[in-house]
């Protein structure tokens, strides 16, 4: 099992607060990988639309009086790349993981990480135009928010079609949990209006409108991450207390009070309403298709969601294959336990027949629980199962993701728990899943389906059900 040892510290705020410190010692070959993460839920839930496109331009829109053409050109310069991402995920229930948000109060959260990459003789030349972008930035170029608005909306549009598996996920997924929906709204078909809106709009409505949550989120706290050598963290400890009294560094400021319902609502579309199940039709000019549906399973701390990992792994790659691929005639099929939300997930990808792929997985899950398993299936499951567990990670992507692990409270020892449990499944522990599973498909629990096909694949009685969305596409 892939473990990642990690340190948290604490830096001394301006207001003498502790900055959380997290750090990973690895064998970088001489490259510093620094992040700054700056907590976005302390922003009304309105704002979350907006912070797709504000990730995009706030590192590319050129700070104080310099352009973005000639900070691109310092960035190339001193660093191995200047990016900013947005990160929402699930903390676990598991007593572990409690005990961690108790300890510390900025597990659990969502945030805007600016990350930089830099050789460790560039450390200070890095850290000062991190400063500036940070300090600099005022979106008054409006001409290249708006080329940069225009830029995201086609890569958005034109991602939609060949990965129509990932966004009938992400939609169907909406309404399971705050973390769900978030990303929904960060990444997915709810973005695709977002944007389209954002970028039709007047940029300085969007360039006030940055101003304000940049303004927001860095004056909210944050934490700092270095995944380095040891020679490289020595370099940076020395300017770090700097780094903080430039940019006015605190401890994360608390959560904003808000309700999972005021993110809920900003994934329905025109109609909807948070109590229907969203069983979508998405049509797209596109002439495939791609079936998804979700629903809740065991936890990570039920002694139960080992054994439906496995189930899932040994679905993905028998029944669905045969059934959805094979026969079926679908370029891919496949599922997979989201343990730390709690929910199964399936899709198909380039399907012909998606409409009626939802109903083939549930047969698949009743047919698997009818089966009898010998103990070389189990063992054929479990290798392809534990795979996933010990694949080799680059020093920057173990870095990654022990910050994530720290982030939210995914403790070694439930992982070695869950692992252990896994190996240990039984012929009968897999039948027994995939009864579980099927029951959980039959429920009148949470279940949503979408599907995101060409208008061409809809027959008649599907057309006059109404319930259909056509994509600006």
């Amino acid at each position: 099992m892939n473990k990642f040892p990690t340190e948290i510290n604490f830096l001394k705020g301006i207001d003498e607060s502790e900055i959380p410190y997290i750090l990973n010692r690895e064998n970088t070959n001489g490259i510093i990988y620094f992040d700054v993460g700056f907590p976005v839920d302390v922003l009304n839930a309105c704002d979350y639309p907006k912070l797709t496109l504000f990730s995009e331009a706030v590192a590319e829109s050129g700070w104080k009086d310099i352009p973005w053409d000639k900070t691109s050109e310092l960035c190339a310069l001193h660093t191995g790349g200047l990016g900013v991402s947005l990160i929402s995920s699930t903390s676990l229930s598991t007593p572990k993981a409690m005990e961690l948000r108790k300890k510390y109060d900025w597990c659990d959260r969502e945030w805007l990480v600016f990350r930089i990459s830099m050789i460790d003789e560039e450390y200070e030349n890095a850290l000062n135009l991190l400063v500036d972008c940070l300090t600099g930035t005022d979106f008054h170029d409006l001409k290249r928010l708006q080329d940069i608005a225009n830029e995201l909306r086609n890569d958005i549009f034109a991602s939609v079609i060949p990965d129509g598996h990932s966004f009938a996920s992400m939609r169907a997924k909406a309404l399971c949990n705050r973390s769900e929906c978030v990303d929904e709204i960060f990444n997915g078909i709810t973005q695709v209006y977002t944007i389209q809106s954002l970028a039709e709009k007047d940029q300085k409505e969007n360039a006030a409108d940055f101003r304000r949550i940049l303004e927001k989120i860095r004056s909210s706290g944050c934490f700092i991450h270095v995944t380095a050598e040891d020679s490289g963290i020595e370099k940076l400890n020395s300017i770090l207390p700097k780094f903080i009294s430039q940019l006015g560094l605190r401890h994360p400021a608390k959560k904003l009070a808000t309700k999972d319902e005021d993110f809920f609502s900003l994934v329905l579309l025109d109609g909807q309403k948070k109590d229907d199940k969203l069983n979508e039709i998405l049509a797209t000019s596109g002439q495939i298709g791609f079936a998804a549906e979700c629903m809740n399973v065991s936890n990570y701390d039920s002694k139960f969601c080992p054994a439906e990992e496995v189930c899932a792994h040994w679905l993905s790659n028998n029944l669905l294959w045969e059934k959805l691929r094979t026969i079926g005639g679908a370029y891919g099929a496949f599922c997979h336990v989201d343990s730390v939300s709690g929910i199964l997930n399936f899709a198909t990808y380039r399907d012909p027949n998606p409409l009626d792929s939802c109903s083939t997985f549930e047969s698949c899950l009743l047919e698997a629980s009818q089966k009898d398993f010998d103990k070389d299936s189990v063992e054929k499951a479990l290798m392809g199962y534990y795979s996933q567990w010990i694949q080799p990670t680059t020093p920057r992507g173990k870095g990654s993701t022990a910050l994530m692990r720290t982030l939210y409270a995914i403790h070694d020892d439930d992982r070695e728990r869950k692992l252990a449990a896994a190996l240990n499944v039984t012929p009968e522990d897999l039948r027994s899943g995939f009864k579980r599973l099927y029951e959980f498909s039959q429920s009148p629990s949470f279940k949503n389906r979408t599907f995101l096909t060409g208008k061409s694949i809809l027959n008649k009685k599907v057309l006059s059900t109404g319930n259909i969305t056509i994509l600006p596409l």
